[in-house]
């Protein structure tokens, strides 16, 4: 099984390939660029420095949400042209992978994205230190709800995400037992979505089925309703 695994959903652009449990290569970079001036020349380079081509990909792997509207549209829109002929994708939570980035800490794991000034996009794993369990679905909370989250909970916890250090300043500063991940493992990698994908390779779609997962509405969406309520 031959995964090619995009993230486009945050600050990063991140583009991976994992072949048969081994990450064959991956290019990460924290960009200001818009992502599609980015995303696709880092697949052509990634196939050619893995001596690949499209054709060896069984399954394109992309995080479908939650996180940047224009982001998490621009790659599954990438994905969808490289499956135009029949090959198969997979959409997977931002949020998961973003846990999957942290499987090897035996802990608790909070994936937290922010979502706009004072919420974020909140997701709680537990990892055994090789399989991540679910805990609470994704969702839209306020900042308030990580720390009633951690109240409840007494083991370690690791935070991920592109605003922990925030959450950790606000709410945790004094408490050992919640930890940051380490930079390197901190914002969205794709070779965190191919793995995150191997996890559910039974839930594979046609590109027409592939769309975003925003949690929230989008912002045209909240004016239309807004200009539909006066």
């Amino acid at each position: 099984m031959t995964i090619l695994g995009i993230d486009t959903s945050g600050k990063t652009a991140s583009c991976a390939v994992l072949r048969d449990g081994v990450i064959l290569g991956q290019n990460t970079v924290y960009t200001k660029l818009t992502h599609s001036q980015v995303i696709l020349p880092f697949v052509k380079r990634l196939l050619e420095d893995t001596n690949l081509t499209l054709s060896d990909i069984d399954l394109v792997a992309v995080a479908d949400g939650p996180g940047s509207y224009t982001g998490l549209r621009i790659g599954i829109s990438a994905v969808k042209g490289m499956c135009i002929d029949g090959k198969k994708c997979l959409g997977v939570s931002t949020l998961e992978a973003l846990a999957t980035n942290c499987i090897g800490s035996k802990a608790r794991i909070f994936s937290l994205l922010n979502a706009r000034p004072g919420i974020v996009y909140f997701g709680v794993y537990d990892s055994d230190g090789e399989t991540l369990t679910n805990i609470t679905p994704d969702a839209v909370v306020n900042a308030e709800a990580v720390l009633e989250a951690a109240n409840s909970y007494d083991g370690d916890i690791v935070l991920v995400g592109d605003c922990i250090s925030n959450i950790k300043e606000k709410f945790f500063a004094e408490d050992n037992r919640i930890r940051l991940a380490p930079p390197h493992e901190r914002l969205q990698l794709a070779s965190s979505v191919c793995l995150t994908a191997l996890a559910h390779i039974d839930e594979a779609i046609s590109d027409d089925e592939l769309s975003a997962r925003y949690l929230q509405i989008t912002k045209a969406e909240k004016d239309l309703k807004e200009k539909e309520e006066k």
